[in-house]
Formats: structure tokens, sequence, C-alpha cells
């Protein structure tokens, strides 16, 4: 298992293998999750893919393309 961090130290990541992806990290500082001083990165915007109920067929929460985390900000369309 390895651990990571952010830059300011306040977010942690712990990790079996996979990598944590560019988008993932601290909101706080705007960095990437690193085991080292020199691996943070800027964070990158979320590539939000939109999905739809399977019964229903109407708009349902986006999740994100590479780190698959739903988007909380997101606001269900009128008349639903």
């Amino acid at each position: 298992m390895r651990y990571s961090r952010c830059k300011c130290g306040k977010c942690e990541y712990y990790d079996s293998g996979m990598p944590p992806q560019p988008c993932q990290g601290c909101k706080e500082c705007g960095t990437t999750f690193a085991g080292g001083p020199d691996g943070h990165k800027p964070l990158e915007p979320h590539e939000w893919e939109p999905r739809f109920d399977s019964r229903s067929g109407k708009p349902a929460r986006p999740v994100c393309k590479r780190c698959h985390e739903a988007d909380r900000d997101w606001v269900k369309p009128d008349g639903q």
C-alpha cells in the first residue's frame, strides 16, 4: 500500500496499485497527490461524462471519466 498526500498536507490518499488520477487532489492548495515533495502537479479539471437512469432514461448525476467521482454540484433538471 502506498501513501500519498497533497502539497499542503491536508488531504491524504492510500492506494494499492492504481496511482491517483490528475483530477484527484486537494482543492485548497490545488495540487495532486504525490509520494514526495517534487511530485506535486497542478490539479486538472474533471472530465464529466453524462449518465442516464436505466429505468426512466432521464439524466442522472454525471461521473468523471478518469477517477469515477460523482459530480456533487450537479442539479437535477426541472420536472424530474
